[in-house]
């Protein structure tokens, strides 16, 4: 597991590296204000969950008023919606989808829309695929190689795939077994300014990519020659949303747990790169959560799992370096543990988790919430389910109540990877955060997201 860590962060910084830029006058202009009607938006007081990997639906906290409020026909299985985050102000709803994964850097993209359904907008590698025909067009060559070996059992040995360039009216498929070259030609680009546009191929959950070239509108271009060698970074997206206190930012993870943070209203055409950590990087920092308060807003709380005394929860400040010292507590006595979730209760003065361990009586595993008291130090479990399992939730404004999804099956190898995809029988339930009142919200629901 270190070396996947290692790999995507050796990946994300070559990214930071290369594609920093900015974007055109124009493409500015073109983006608007995405601040646009939000000034009358009111916040909902309702719960977001995700039904069936590809709709977004709202419901009140007593299990009334249950409905749709959007999807997208491309919108499913592993291109589906991953994670819901309401702004602090209960304006916007940010969440992950892979329903424009063939348009993008990104397997999976964040993106925002209101209370109601509309104003959806891209955040992570913007604009959105709508958007391109508002831009000058150009043409681009690329020339890909395939430098894998045909006796290496690697993704790229299979040789077909699909690529693209940002902005490209339509990503396009090629065979290209190992040693083979290929040229191929976009000839509807859009131009995002003076930037240089990435360029990806992807085999299945596997990419490659490169920081591309600056495309010019009304010309042609010849791009860089992309080497495909190697396994690709799999997962290579935008997951778990979680915004900052006051709005002006939201945090995300990639496939393999580097959390990286962006502006909320960010650049369009611009690959944005800032990571959440500095540069001593927690390992195994798959769940986190922007501190609640005005007093903790620069304030992160995190897991890391390669503590000898096993894996833990730890809070440090924004950009900061991990520091042992700065442990809460355990979440399992063995390293290179994933928690399930972990959330800051409203007021700061602790928070809840989710956490996977295995039963001394049977050797089955047991997934259960529990509520940890940072004044204290001390930790009581508040949920002890047997044969179902908790695994992600959110905590009610007020701090009186927690919505977990309760799964009656689970797959703990794979959950740190891809958050919901390949659960069955995934209901949403409502607990006190005192541990009493337990019941059922509704039936197949997963990610929740509780509105101010």
């Amino acid at each position: 597991m270190k070396q996947l860590f290692c790999l995507s962060a050796i990946a994300a910084v070559c990214c930071a590296f290369l594609f920093c830029g900015n974007a055109s006058t124009a493409g500015d202009a073109l983006a608007g204000s995405a601040n646009d009607g939000l000034d009358t938006v009111r916040p909902t007081g309702m719960i977001a969950y995700i039904r069936n990997d590809q709709e977004i639906r709202l419901i009140d906290s007593n299990g009334l008023n249950d409905r749709q409020i959007w999807t997208h026909a491309n919108a499913k299985g592993q291109m589906g919606i991953y994670d819901l985050a309401w702004k602090p102000d209960g304006r916007e709803l940010a969440f992950s989808s892979g329903h424009e994964a063939a348009h993008s850097l990104y397997a999976a993209d964040i993106y925002c829309i209101r209370p109601d359904g509309t104003g959806l907008r891209k955040i992570t590698n913007a604009p959105d695929h709508k958007a391109f025909a508002k831009y000058k067009q150009g043409s681009v060559s690329i020339t890909f190689r395939n430098m894998q070996y045909s006796f290496d059992r690697a993704q790229s040995s299979y040789g077909v795939f699909i690529v693209s360039i940002a902005g490209a009216k339509e990503p396009q498929q090629i065979t290209l077994p190992p040693g083979a070259t290929k040229t191929v030609v976009f000839k509807e680009v859009a131009d995002f300014g003076n930037v240089a546009q990435p360029i990806v191929a992807t085999w299945g959950n596997y990419r490659w990519f490169m920081p591309g070239t600056d495309v010019i509108a009304g010309k042609s271009t010849k791009a860089p020659d992309f080497t495909i060698s190697g396994d690709g970074i799999q997962y290579f997206g935008a997951y778990r949303p979680m915004w900052k206190n006051d709005g002006s930012e939201i945090s995300y993870r990639d496939g393999l747990c580097l959390v990286k943070r962006i502006p909320a209203n960010p650049q369009t055409g611009v690959h944005h790169y800032q990571p959440l950590f500095g540069e001593s990087y927690p390992a195994g920092s798959c769940v986190w959560d922007w501190g609640p308060t005005a007093a903790t807003k620069n304030q992160v709380l995190y897991s890391e799992n390669e503590s000898e005394d096993g894996s833990a929860f730890y809070i440090t400040k924004e950009g900061g370096n991990h520091d042992p010292a700065a442990r809460q507590t355990l979440f399992s006595d063995l390293k290179y543990q994933i928690a399930n979730d972990v959330r800051w209760l409203p007021d700061g003065s602790g928070f809840v988790y989710s956490s996977t361990s295995i039963s001394t009586e049977d050797g089955s595993h047991l997934s259960n919430l529990f509520l940890y008291n940072i004044r204290t130090r001390q930790t009581k479990q508040l949920t002890n389910l047997k044969g179902v399992y908790a695994r992600k939730f959110c905590i009610s404004p007020s701090g009186q109540w927690i919505v977990y999804e309760q799964c009656k099956k689970t797959n703990v190898a794979e959950d740190y990877m891809l958050d919901i995809q390949n659960l069955t029988d995934v209901d949403l339930w409502m607990i006190r955060t005192d541990g009493t009142g337990e019941k059922l919200l509704v039936k197949n629901g997963l990610g929740p997201s509780w509105s101010r």
